[in-house]
């Protein structure tokens, strides 16, 4: 990996900046961003609880401008119709790409980066919301056609078509994609559990929703993990891998070596650590009688956790100064 790649992606979250550094090298297709209130509110909660000498200030402005920004915009329509969605979007889409946070990630992303919303059809209602994508600028998809594709699958109600597509989008491996679309759900389980049962063991679930999680290492809640082959298939945030995959793990543990060429190797191990970690809770997310439905936010998996929603430059340094 070349010093220049590093330098490029040094502005984005840590978080982010490491899912893109596999993109660049060619280990994956793309990377995405859900834009969301804990998303926002992650960024206002690391910059302030951090001390260092690299300038928070502009992070913290951008964070909390985008936040507000986004908070007011309120979509509606007539009817769930192919023409109502396709006019909403192009009205949502233009307000998006006015956030803050959407121009600083263009400005800081060597490649090609866009925004579009993000439909999702449930039981009892329609929800929107907004997805950042990450591409090379020789493999980016036209962002209509996304666009199009999640629409399609709202008015037909065929979710899984556009899981499939938004997967091979990522670059996961296509066994796994068709693990995750084809799977029969039931009350019981589903794909996202079956995903992570081979880590449950390394995960304290009693002490992930402690209020003191900020202060507390990841150590506490996940612990051992490295001990399991398995952790490698947890390349990437939100990925759900079809239980024992080779090409998962291969696909891991590929992306672990280039990363650790250029990072000190306990930023690259916390990495997989909290992709596993955020896997499982949202796998949890499935089975609300168990665990909390939220989406986690920043820092439920400790102080690490809390860190990757810094700049990458400020997190190495941070690593440096504390890991070293």
């Amino acid at each position: 990996m070349s010093s220049s790649v590093t330098e490029d992606i040094a502005a984005l979250p840590t978080f982010a900046a490491l899912d893109v550094r596999a993109v660049i090298e060619k280990e994956r297709r793309g990377a995405s961003i859900l834009v969301d209130e804990e998303y926002f509110r992650g960024q206002e909660l690391a910059t302030n609880a951090v001390e260092t000498t690299l300038s928070l200030t502009e992070r913290q402005n951008i964070a909390s401008q985008s936040r507000q920004f986004y908070n007011q915009i309120q979509i509606d329509f007539d009817s769930l119709t192919h023409k109502n969605l396709k006019s909403a979007s192009t009205q949502y889409r233009e307000l998006l790409q006015q956030l803050p946070e959407v121009k600083y990630l263009k400005q800081h992303f060597p490649g090609t980066c866009f925004v579009i919303p993000e439909w999702l059809q449930t039981p009892k209602e329609l929800k929107y919301g907004a997805r950042i994508y990450l591409f090379r600028e020789d493999d980016a998809p036209a962002p209509i056609d996304i666009l199009n594709r999640n629409i399609d699958a709202v008015v037909t109600g065929d979710r899984a078509e556009f899981e499939r597509y938004q997967g091979a989008l990522h670059g996961y491996p296509e066994c796994c994609i068709d693990y995750f679309s084809e799977y029969e759900r039931s009350e019981e389980t589903g794909p996202e559990l079956e995903a992570i049962e081979p880590i449950v063991e390394y995960i304290n679930e009693n002490t992930i929703f402690d209020p003191d999680t900020h202060s507390t290492s990841i150590d506490t809640f996940i612990d051992g993990i490295f001990e399991s082959p398995h952790v490698y298939s947890f390349f990437a945030r939100e990925f759900f891998p079809e239980p024992d995959c080779d090409q998962a793990r291969h696909r891991g543990v590929s992306i672990y070596s280039s990363l650790c060429d250029a990072y000190t190797e306990p930023l690259v191990k916390d990495y997989f650590r909290i992709n596993a970690g955020w896997s499982y809770l949202m796998a949890g997310s499935t089975a609300p009688d168990k665990m909390n439905s939220r989406r986690p936010s920043a820092g439920t998996l400790g102080r690490e956790h809390l860190l990757f929603y810094l700049p990458l430059a400020v997190t190495v340094q941070l690593y440096r100064e504390t890991k070293e």
